[in-house]
């Protein structure tokens, strides 16, 4: 099984953080609006709420819970597989995968600098109403992703009231050739947060990505995937 653990591969609040500027737009300090908004996100909220995950992949449907009162090794529990229930095989790889996956996100410092996410003088307003702010920004190319960025629209929604991010829209503006052999015709990624709960911290919500490419003229790739986050449940002291 290859389910996706999206609180694991995104770091949230350590990567929008990074989308602070020094540069203010006309009399509101947006640099100031972007990191109160950054600053509302939650990195630590795995280690006192729990969560549902919901994933559909590869056309297959997982459901799993999260709760971190449990020991490790019992703190992912899979509910579901494409509506039925999964075999003891299945609970025990998926709880590996999902533990496998929190160990390897936890050497994340949470230390980055805008320049490592936005290209320098890349973030601008492009609207604005009564209830949010619109941005829209060049991602940067890094050691995993050369050549590949710089293909890629990207604009960022804050709530005012709060501030927080509500959502990061990223996707191909043409079809490109990111390395030798491989065209990618398609590449889409929204990732949505919201408040867990009333009063909650800002949390992951969603995530949905579809990539359409093509790999040395035969290999045709077609995939999409689709992760939510639901029934956040504050389990902390």
């Amino acid at each position: 099984m290859n389910s996706v653990s999206m609180p694991m591969r995104y770091r949230f609040a350590p990567v929008l953080a990074c989308f602070v500027a020094s540069t203010a737009f006309g009399a509101i300090n947006h640099a100031a609006i972007l990191q109160e908004a950054a600053n509302a996100m939650a990195d630590d909220y795995m280690q006192e709420w729990a969560y549902t995950e919901t994933s559909i992949e590869s056309e297959t449907h997982t459901v799993g819970r999260y709760d971190p009162r449990q020991t490790k090794g019992e703190r992912w529990q899979l509910l579901s597989v494409d509506g039925r229930t999964p075999s003891v095989e299945e609970i025990a790889d998926y709880a590996e995968e999902k533990e496998d996956d929190n160990g390897s996100s936890s050497a994340d410092d949470g230390n980055h600098d805008v320049s490592d996410v936005a290209e320098p003088g890349s973030l601008r307003l492009i609207g604005e109403t009564d209830d949010y702010w619109l941005y829209s920004f060049t991602p940067v190319d890094d050691d995993d992703a050369e050549k590949f960025m710089k293909h890629i629209d990207a604009t960022m929604k804050i709530v005012k009231d709060g501030p927080y991010i509500e959502y990061i829209d990223m996707h191909s503006n043409k079809p490109f050739k990111p390395q030798f052999g491989v065209k990618v015709k398609e590449f889409v990624t929204r990732l949505m947060f919201g408040p867990a709960a009333d009063g909650g911290p800002i949390v992951p919500l969603s995530v949905d990505v579809r990539v359409k490419a093509r790999a040395f003229i035969a290999i045709g790739i077609d995939e999409s995937t689709s992760i939510s986050f639901s029934d956040y449940e504050y389990v902390g002291d």
